[in-house]
């Protein structure tokens, strides 16, 4: 008796706190509707709503739209599901209820009464909308529409108000209410996804492993809880809390499918929008802005939540990490499928300040206080929009950065920036859009190497760049051959090897093995466009020792030498800026001619241009190359549509070039170059030595020996300096670094493979044993520091 009498005391008390909950939910949600109907956009012009309502008929249409909807009836639009068609139909709508949207908030504002067409127009449009066929419906339909039917809805809830709480209304008024609803709901419902949450939109699934419901796209652009809150559902409301809080994470290659979003955040301090593309300042920055937006406005209901540890390491890390991709208020090309737009603004701040300002302001307390004191001292530098850091560990704001899910490798100085975007199978491209967005996205991973001092010396040539020439890159010459495209997946290669290995300070090694492949074509056959961009491949690799890259080739084969064009390895593009000329160790020798040849087989001679950067080569891989200096007339167009309109394009760039010809038939080629980064002229003999370049291994060393780097492309290969060995027991990239009493061994798995715990380095027949890194930081470096000390021990023993 006692036990039923517990068991039903326990039942009444979960009962009553479970009543209790729902009716605290139940209050907090017209405590949100309170907020939405104050904070909702009330923006408009009011001579343009004059206008809209002058051109808004009895029947509830605007008549400078009445052609188009004509063609509608006749071409049967609503029936077809062709993209451009949707497109067309879909700017349309967003126009239209853009303009519905101004009109409530000018109703509300003026106090003019709403006329009957305006309900009318809301049937009308709505109708159009709603009896559109469900595929390719996104944009219009699940942001633009459903945001508009927010804004009217809140703009005029005293008419929403008496129609919810049954007063007498007007047949036409609770018709264009639940039009309302229907429009608003299709942030959850539109476009299909066509699996299981299809039938159960309110559902945190929803919002998971699909990128059209996942970082900017599930947050940033689709009114999620002002819908929620429009529909008075708690249901929907506790979806949005639980995916705001648990959106604040990051993914890798190796938890792509347990990850909570499988875009947004990378563990490598990077981002991915669009599947694994590095789309780092858009959809990241998108989602994660709005997921602390959305928790802000749900503090003081049941429904707050606070940051866990791990959402606030998300967020440092991509502080951290992502100022890599931003130099001295510029942002470089190739990070986003608008890099061909021209910007007229000379300097913008870095794009995730609003959100570091937001997670100082609103979030601080959830971070230990030297971090406080890390995101003030960084807000401060972004401010100056030069962000050093100077304080802080190299590695972390400054200095050399490996990006593992991004097959990028960044230095980072006060005195220059050099990006160099890699890629490998893992992979996704960067996008292209050829009606909308950039046209020929098409070799930007392809080892584009960006050397920059002021940070828009490629920006600012991007109207007359030849594509097929960008610096770093390996490709058959042709750009007037190429066509715009559309590919959503962009352009990958098609190893699985790609790596970079630095200890954070000035050092640094990047490989990857090239061969160009469509990142569709990883899951389906497509058709080849622009055959002249395939059948190149290249073992190529990036030495960072001091204020020295050095660039080498291997292994460069033309698969297709019967297709037209010689393949050439571009050492610079770049923006003629000063006076360029060269130096043969001792004295200066002035150009005359504006192209001509570097000529470095007798004696090496260093092209330089003034205050930027010198430039060689290595004449046993390299001895000639091509260089010119040429004003090209500026085609914005063709580059990206959205150029259109623009005003003051300028109509030419200046561009200096500088680049290796391989000619048409060339089999198991290589190369080498080097480029002197620092102040001044360099010094008339080389600091380094290379060690070996070819498809096995390529290296380089310091000529002390105190800096080893070397690309291993094949495990138990070996590089020989001197008395020392050095292999490895996985392919990898190395880098080897003896200072102050310590050698500092920094090693990554070019091949991410899980399986890989350890990688074995035999240095001078000694074993060092390099944990690898797990998880969602494999393909990460590792460091392994050792005593000088161990190392005399270990031969002593011997």
């Amino acid at each position: 008796m006692f036990m039923k009498i517990l068991y039903k005391s326990i039942l009444w008390i979960l009962l009553f706190q479970v009543t209790t909950a729902q009716a605290s939910k139940e209050e907090a949600m017209q405590r949100l509707r309170t907020y939405y109907i104050e904070h909702i956009d009330k923006s408009y012009y009011q001579t343009s709503c004059v206008e809209y309502l002058d051109k808004l008929d009895t029947s509830g249409a605007f008549v400078d739209g009445v052609d188009y909807e004509q063609e509608i009836v006749a071409k049967k639009l609503l029936e077809k599901v062709s993209f451009d068609d949707q497109q067309k139909l879909g700017f349309y709508l967003t126009d239209i209820w853009g303009r519905l949207g101004d009109l409530a908030a000018y109703f509300r504002k003026s106090g003019v009464e709403i006329p009957e067409r305006y309900w009318k127009a809301i049937l009308h449009y709505g109708t159009i909308e709603l009896k559109r066929q469900p595929n390719d419906r996104f944009h219009a339909s699940c942001f633009a529409i459903p945001k508009a039917a927010c804004k009217v809805y809140f703009n005029l809830w005293k008419c929403m108000e008496q129609i919810e709480s049954g007063c007498e209304v007007t047949v036409l008024e609770k018709e264009a209410h639940d039009i309302l609803r229907r429009l608003a709901m299709q942030s959850w419902t539109q476009p299909l996804r066509n699996d299981a949450t299809d039938c159960n939109v309110v559902s945190v699934e929803r919002f998971r492993h699909h990128v059209w419901w996942v970082g900017g796209n599930a947050l940033a652009y689709r009114p999620l809880l002002e819908t929620a809150v429009l529909m008075d559902s708690i249901p929907m409301v506790d979806v949005v809390a639980e995916v705001a809080q648990k959106s604040l994470s990051y993914v890798s290659q190796n938890t792509y499918m347990e990850a909570f979003w499988n875009e947004g955040f990378t563990a490598d301090g990077a981002g991915w929008g669009h599947g694994m593309q590095a789309l780092v300042w858009g959809y990241p920055i998108h989602g994660a802005s709005s997921a602390l937006n959305i928790l802000k406005v749900l503090r003081g209901t049941p429904w707050a939540t606070v940051l866990t540890r791990d959402n606030a390491l998300a967020l440092l890390n991509f502080y951290r990490g992502s100022n890599f991709y931003y130099y001295k208020g510029y942002i470089p090309p190739c990070l986003d499928r608008y890099s061909m737009v021209y910007y007229d603004k000379q300097h913008q701040p870095i794009p995730y300040y609003s959100m570091l300002k937001a997670t100082i302001n609103d979030w601080s307390d959830f971070f230990t206080q030297e971090e406080q004191q890390e995101l003030k001292t960084l807000l401060r530098e972004v401010g100056r929009e030069s962000i050093c850091m100077t304080n802080y560990p190299a590695g972390m704001y400054h200095g050399c950065r490996w990006f593992f899910n991004n097959d990028d490798f960044i230095k980072k100085t006060p005195r220059y920036h050099i990006m160099v975007n890699m890629a490998s199978v893992r992979c996704d491209g960067l996008e292209s859009a050829s009606n909308f967005a950039d046209e020929f996205n098409i070799f930007t991973n392809d080892g584009v190497t960006l050397m920059q001092r002021n940070g828009d010396e490629h920006r600012k040539i991007i109207g007359a760049m030849d594509f097929t020439a960008l610096p770093g890159i390996t490709a058959r010459e042709g750009m007037e051959r190429l066509k715009p495209i559309t590919n959503w997946r962009g352009f990958c290669s098609k190893y699985n090897f790609a790596a970079g290995a630095t200890s954070g300070k000035g050092n640094g090694v990047a490989a990857f093995i090239f061969e160009k492949m469509n990142a569709t074509s990883k899951e389906k056959d497509v058709p080849e466009i622009n055959p002249t961009a395939f059948g190149i491949k290249a073992y190529k690799s990036y030495f960072f020792l001091g204020d020295y890259m050095v660039a080498l080739g291997a292994g460069v084969t033309n698969l297709r030498p019967e297709l037209e064009g010689n393949i050439r390895t571009t050492i610079e593009q770049t923006a003629l800026q000063n006076e360029v000329f060269l130096f043969d160790g001792k004295k200066r020798l002035n150009l005359v001619e504006k192209q001509g040849l570097l000529d470095c087989k007798r004696k090496p001679l260093w092209m330089i241009q003034n205050n930027g950067f010198a430039y060689t080569l290595l004449p046993q891989y390299s001895p000639i190359a091509s260089y010119s200096m040429e004003i090209k007339p500026n085609d914005w167009l063709k580059r990206n549509l959205t150029n259109k309109g623009k005003s003051n394009l300028p109509d030419s760039a200046a561009i200096f070039r500088l680049w290796l010809d391989h000619g048409r038939s060339v089999q198991n080629g290589n190369y080498g170059y080097a480029v002197y980064c620092g102040e001044g002229v360099p010094n008339n003999k080389m600091p380094f030595t290379v060690l070996r370049n070819d498809t096995l291994v390529q290296a380089v060393a310091s000529m002390d020996s105190k800096i080893i780097a070397a690309s291993f492309y094949c495990a138990g290969e070996n590089i020989k300096i001197g008395k020392k060995e050095i292999t490895v027991s996985e392919p990898c990239t190395l880098l080897i670094e003896q200072e102050e009493g310590e050698i500092i061994f920094s090693v990554a798995d070019a091949r991410m493979d899980k399986t890989v715990k350890q990688i074995v380095i035999n240095y001078d027949k000694q074993r060092v044993v390099v944990d690898m890194p797990q998880k969602e930081r494999i393909g990460a470096v590792a460091v392994c520091k050792k005593t000088i000390e161990f190392f005399r021990k270990k031969q002593e023993r011997y």
